[in-house]
């Protein structure tokens, strides 16, 4: 093989050294090896079966690698290998109240109504199938009880799988599914004894009966056994019956509207008789169906499986990022502790920085800039299931507590200048703006800064303008100008508890015509603090009294205003200088977050480690 040069290894390099080699060797014309030739066929047969071996090698080497592996299966296959579980879906839930109405005096025989656990029902807002569940087999709603018992509902619909165990160690069955099926509703019941569900092998007790449930590198799900060291293996011809959800995930999710639900199973009155649940209910909506989440992304795979604890415990923010990341409801994800500053009864409490994802609450008459200011930040009822979510996990370190911190809303105005050309319509321009606007604002997720020039980039792709400048106007800014004055809090430690607690609002006098730029950096960038959550949001006075619409609004200063300075001639010289500055914009970029690795992923300040670098290829 040392005719082969190792700098000539493309496929028709290495046919034509083949060529000059068996030429050269037998003393043969060049016209034998041809194509023509029986020996020129064999060669080129030899030679397309040599590259479709390079190919598979290479492909093979690819796979091998997480963040350049193309395949499904290799992508959940690997991340496996870190201890990663790929989320299938997890189920919408929420809590409604139950009580028998008026009509149940004269409709039902006897004092109360049971309703089994599993009823199903449907909502007409979505059109999907949700169930009760409750821990017991049934409840029963007393007549004279004028309380609502409230029980949860979850989306999906229940499915089952019969297996036949073979009494071998470590035995395992897939449970393939053309449905996703809920991450963690999934029981396990050998001879109708259940069996406890653990994370890991070596979390299997000896003798102890329990099963692991992991996601399915082909889809579906798997189970697996244990082998009597580490927990034990179903005996010969023993009935595994495998329980679990198909679940639509985000689908599932309804907020901010009332439910239409009618049951689609019956209750049963003491007698045995079947009663309609829809006549004799009355319906409370206690929370409303939240956190389904679909099927994992690949891509959010490849990023967030390095962080998985192999303890499968959580003890550390990074810990607590990854975990909620799992559920696709927050568009910013972050955690941290206090262990590095000079208090010390704090050290033990997560806290939690989380943004609920806005999009998934916009309806088609809203947008950012137009969605109420309160969707910007998590309601009670997302916090207390926030915290059920973690609590449930049973993967919280004993004496770790956790808080949700409410983030401290900043409100900008964006002033817009442009110059445009004349033969342009203002009004379609400035809708223009709004639309890209608004897609820059929904999915970018900088924690420190939105920089002007991001914002430039985008509305200078707008068709029909020249030349554009932008200006941020910051309200805390603007307030402690007016006033004369701004207040900074004064942290110290409290001499009881020793924990961090709010001493004093220290008043810092402006000097006349002092400017101090609060939430501005020299650039004239928006400068996001710790737990500042900043958003384009008007309702406010400027230093002159100027009063900004909270929404923007033709012909009314509002929190994004569109100023048309000059407008130019469209002539022949300026559409071709134009065009050419568009080819060299649209490489050029911007720092803005994409939908993609924003939003979907929900990795909050993991997009800035070394892993998502070398996804990316910085």
């Amino acid at each position: 093989m040392s005719f082969f040069s190792k700098t000539r290894i493309k496929a028709t390099e290495l046919f034509e050294d083949s060529f000059e080699y068996l030429a050269r060797t037998y003393d043969q014309a060049v016209e034998v090896f041809t194509p023509a030739s029986p020996f020129g066929q064999v060669l080129t047969v030899v030679s397309n079966l040599g590259e479709m071996i390079f190919f598979y090698i290479e492909a093979a080497l690819t796979e091998l690698n997480i963040t350049r592996a193309r395949n499904l299966e290799s992508i959940y296959g690997l991340s496996r290998l870190t201890g990663h579980d790929p989320t299938r879906g997890i189920s919408a839930r929420g809590i409604i109240g139950l009580r028998l109405n008026t009509s149940a005096s004269s409709l039902v025989n006897g004092d109360y109504v049971q309703i089994m656990n599993g009823a199903s029902l449907e909502i007409s807002q979505n059109g999907l199938t949700y169930f009760l569940n409750f821990n017991s087999d049934f409840i029963r709603l007393d007549k004279n009880t004028k309380e609502f018992v409230n029980v949860e509902i979850i989306q999906g619909e229940k499915d089952e799988q019969i297996f036949t165990g073979s009494g071998l160690a470590l035995q395992s069955y897939n449970l393939s599914t053309k449905d996703p099926t809920d991450q963690y509703l999934v029981d396990v019941i050998v001879d109708g004894q259940y069996w406890k569900s653990v994370d890991s092998l070596y979390d299997m007790n000896n003798g102890e009966k329990t099963v692991m449930i992991k996601s399915s590198v082909n889809g579906g799900l798997t189970i697996f056994f244990g082998n009597n060291q580490f927990g034990m293996p179903p005996a010969l011809g023993s009935r595994i019956r495998v329980t679990y959800i198909k679940t639509r995930g985000n689908a599932g999710n309804i907020g901010g509207k009332q439910l239409d639900m009618k049951f689609s199973d019956e209750g049963t009155d003491p007698f045995g008789e079947a009663v309609d649940l829809n006549e004799i209910l009355s319906l409370n909506i206690t929370r409303n169906p939240m956190f389904g989440s679909d099927t994992e992304d690949p891509q959010f795979t490849r990023l967030i499986a390095p962080y998985q604890s192999n303890s499968f415990v959580l003890a550390n923010p990074n810990n607590y990022i990854y975990y909620l990341s799992k559920y696709d409801f927050w568009s910013f994800i972050d955690a941290y502790n206090t262990k590095n500053d000079e208090y010390l009864n704090d050290d033990n409490i997560i806290y939690l920085f989380l943004i609920p994802d806005v999009k998934k609450k916009l309806t088609s008459d809203l947008d950012y800039f137009s969605v109420p200011e309160v969707e910007f930040t998590m309601t009670d009822q997302e916090k207390a299931m926030t915290y059920e979510i973690l609590n449930a996990s049973g993967r919280q370190v004993v004496t770790a507590e956790t808080r949700i911190v409410d983030p401290v809303i900043r409100k900008y105005a964006l002033n817009v200048v442009i110059r445009y050309f004349d033969n342009y319509d203002k009004d379609a321009i400035r809708i223009e703006i709004r639309k890209n606007l608004d897609e820059y604002f929904l999915n970018v997720n900088r924690r420190d800064r939105i920089p002007r020039s991001d914002i430039i980039s985008i509305i200078e792709n707008v068709e029909g303008i020249d030349s554009v400048n932008v200006f941020f106007i910051s309200e805390r800014n603007e307030k402690a100008i007016k006033d004369g004055f701004y207040l900074v809090p004064v942290y110290g430690t409290d001499p009881v508890t020793d924990q961090r607690v709010l001493i004093e609002n220290k008043k810092i006098v402006l000097k006349v015509d002092e400017d101090p730029q609060l939430g501005l950096d020299s650039f004239g960038d928006v400068v996001i603090e710790n737990n500042d959550l900043a958003i384009i949001r008007g309702g406010w006075e400027d230093r002159n009294g100027t009063y900004y619409e909270p929404i923007p609004e033709a012909n009314k200063i509002s929190s994004l205003n569109v100023f048309y300075k000059e407008a130019i001639a469209n002539n022949l010289y300026n559409k071709i200088q134009q065009e050419k500055y568009n080819n060299a914009q649209r490489n050029r970029g911007t720092t803005i977050a994409t939908g993609v690795n924003a939003a979907g992923l929900n990795t909050g300040r993991l997009q800035g480690t070394a892993t998502l670098k070398t996804l990316n290829g910085n």
